[in-house]
């Protein structure tokens, strides 16, 4: 069996229409909307699940230490990728 489209893929999208893509998604995702879904995302993640995985950490017996390591090694990454979010760079 042969594809029709099997090629289609492969040959991509002429020089304008793939520059006029490109131009909409990257000012969708410059967008303050975008840089708002991004903020709560990374709350809610870390409301639901940072203190979650951190339990489970103490309940198979991590050391308090290390977990605590390991929470400040996460808070400190999650500054660094907001940083990097349309509002704040």
């Amino acid at each position: 069996m042969s594809s029709t489209n099997g090629d289609a893929g492969e040959a991509g999208l002429d020089p304008e229409t793939e520059s006029a893509v490109r131009r909409i998604v990257r000012e969708e995702r410059d967008s303050p909307l975008w840089a708002i879904m991004q903020v709560l995302g990374g709350a809610l993640f870390a409301i639901l699940v940072v203190p979650a995985v951190l339990g489970l950490l103490l309940v198979v017996g991590v050391p308090f230490v290390v977990v605590a390591g390991l929470a400040l090694v996460g808070l400190l990454g999650a500054i660094a990728y907001g940083w990097a979010l349309p509002p704040f760079r």
